[in-house]
């Protein structure tokens, strides 16, 4: 059983996250407009928006790997304040191309973000405990990316881009500072006899085999279908709804988010029951059931039904995949193992969110057609790729 002490500076980091993620969403929202303000166009815009992306993807090992060898928390905490520094930045920019540099710069720095809280919180809790750990980290990150877009709403209207990316920079601070001298770390692991036999630091080449390149695939094939959904589904429910009904596709959408965020905490705790494997192929099902029934929606009701249920199954894969990682990987390489998942994750949302767009003119539902093969593949590469060796350790 977790202390009362790791209890604690569990729920004092996901708040952090939380308010972390705040921020990212609310940058996410207004840095396309602020870059159409600048006087990009559409190409531009999409290039501003992708290269944060391509940013992240590309330093995840960097970042993950020097938290294995410096310190999660002082990690994490320079990516942090550094992105801090680049969003103070973004206020004075005066054409696309300087904000398409700064988003790029962006990127390299808050791929912290996305690499490193997973492996801290793996140091924290035993394999039976992870799930439960990371399910909650998971919902409250989820609920500061649903609030980050309506506050960043509510703040461009109340001043301007440039007072709001003042804001967000100072408050990223503090929250950089809270999170340096807040959190307290579990000491990191160098020599390799401190650690069980089970445990003993891998080779480069153990990490990218075996249940690793399982979990690593089933991380991509998740990031697929995430790119069709942020790609197609708000087109395909404009489409379907007709026009003017630009408030129920937000409440849809939103609804995707909503469910993902709730279902992490208890579909964590239950990858810690009865096993990574089981709930990574219940999410690639759930999966493939809403979009199968995306595919052929047509109605309000029906749409809705069909993204809770994509919703939570991607909450079931955010949780259980990367807890099987952490469950296989070395304490000493936690973090280098988490940007091999980062990669993973990066490549699969590219990946997606570009077939969405080809396949989308053979028919409506064809994008999401797309996913329920995906969903399955990722069914099959985890029930028969793992029988001999399970992804959770005790399971």
């Amino acid at each position: 059983m977790a202390s009362d002490d790791s209890k604690k500076n569990l729920k004092f980091l996901a708040s952090l996250l939380l308010l972390y993620s705040m921020n990212i969403g609310i940058i996410i929202t207004v840095i396309p407009l602020y870059s159409e303000r600048l006087g990009a166009d559409d190409m531009t815009v999409g290039f501003t928006v992708s290269v944060y992306a391509a940013a992240y993807t590309a330093t995840s090992l960097l970042w993950g790997k020097a938290s294995d060898l410096f310190g999660r928390k002082l990690t994490l905490c320079i990516g942090m304040l550094c992105f801090s520094v680049t969003v103070f930045l973004f206020a004075f920019a005066h054409d696309p191309g300087q904000l398409l540099i700064l988003r790029l710069v962006g990127g390299l720095t808050d791929s912290s973000f996305w690499t490193v809280p997973t492996a801290i919180v793996a140091d924290m809790y035993t394999s039976r405990e992870m799930g439960t750990a990371l399910g909650k980290v998971g919902t409250f990150q989820t609920i500061g990316f649903i609030a980050g877009p309506l506050l960043g709403g509510i703040l461009v209207k109340a001043f301007n881009y440039r007072i709001l990316f003042y804001i967000c920079s100072v408050f990223i601070l503090l929250i950089t500072l809270l999170m340096l001298f807040g959190i307290r770390e579990k000491p990191r692991v160098f020599n390799r006899k401190n650690e069980s036999a089970t445990k003993a630091q891998l080779k480069f080449g153990e990490i990218m085999r075996g249940n690793f390149a399982i979990a690593y695939t089933n991380t991509a094939l998740s990031a697929i279908c995430f790119g069709v959904i942020v790609s197609q589904f708000i087109i395909t429910a404009s489409k379907i709804l007709g026009s003017g009904t630009e408030l129920f596709v937000g409440l849809l959408l939103s609804g995707y988010y909503v469910a993902q965020a709730f279902i992490q905490a208890p579909i964590g705790k239950l990858s810690d029951v009865i096993g990574r494997r089981r709930v990574t192929v219940l999410g690639f099902v759930l999966c493939a059931l809403g979009f199968f029934l995306l595919s052929f929606s047509s109605y309000l009701s029906f749409l809705l039904i069909a993204i809770l249920i994509i919703g939570g199954g991607m909450g079931a894969l955010y949780v259980a995949v990367p807890a099987a990682l952490m469950d296989k990987a070395p304490a000493s390489q936690r973090g280098l193992v988490s940007g091999f998942r980062n990669i993973g994750w990066g490549s699969g949302y590219f990946v997606g969110s570009t077939l969405g767009g080809l396949v989308a003119g053979y028919f409506v539902g064809a994008p999401f057609m797309l996913c329920v093969v995906t969903s399955f593949l990722g069914s099959a590469i985890t029930l028969y790729g793992t029988r001999t060796e399970n992804l959770h350790v005790h399971a």
